[in-house]
């Protein structure tokens, strides 16, 4: 299925994308310009992208709720539905998901794209959420051919 892919080619296959991302990263923190400044030149930098991303990020990610609605008028389905809304605020707490959404919506709006990874913990028996760093992950159109 997988013949002939060789993972360490993988920086090989996406240059263009994260050429795209360092220079949008530099850009948002204040490396605007290009090349070495010369002996005694003062190069100013008003970083208004940083400042936007930042603050509009901390607009948007303040004070998330979560509502879970019963799926019919009982009582059974009312506790059902507070219990899983429950569950979720515990996933939410256990995983800081609070700092991780900040963090990953701020690489969003920088780079475009972001991701979260989700799994089950056997150890303790619950859902772990992390954020991998954008940058080291890499997509097919089709999951079992590497070479499309």
């Amino acid at each position: 299925m997988n013949e002939g892919f060789i993972p360490t080619q993988l920086i090989n296959r996406d240059i263009n994308r994260l050429k795209g991302y360092k220079e949008l990263l530099d850009f948002y923190h204040g490396r605007h310009w290009e090349g070495y400044a010369r002996r005694g030149e003062k190069r100013l930098t008003f970083n208004y992208a940083k400042v936007v991303i930042d603050k509009i990020t901390s607009y948007l990610m303040s004070g998330i709720t979560f509502t879970v609605e019963a799926v019919e008028d009982s009582d059974e389905a009312r506790a059902r539905a507070q219990r899983a809304e429950r569950a979720l605020y515990q996933v939410y707490e256990d995983n800081n998901l609070e700092q991780l959404d900040f963090e990953t919506e701020i690489d969003c709006a920088i780079l475009g794209n972001a991701c979260f990874k989700v799994i089950w913990d056997t150890e303790t028996k619950g859902v772990r959420i992390t954020t991998p760093d954008i940058q080291g992950i890499y997509a097919w159109w089709l999951g079992d051919d590497t070479s499309r």
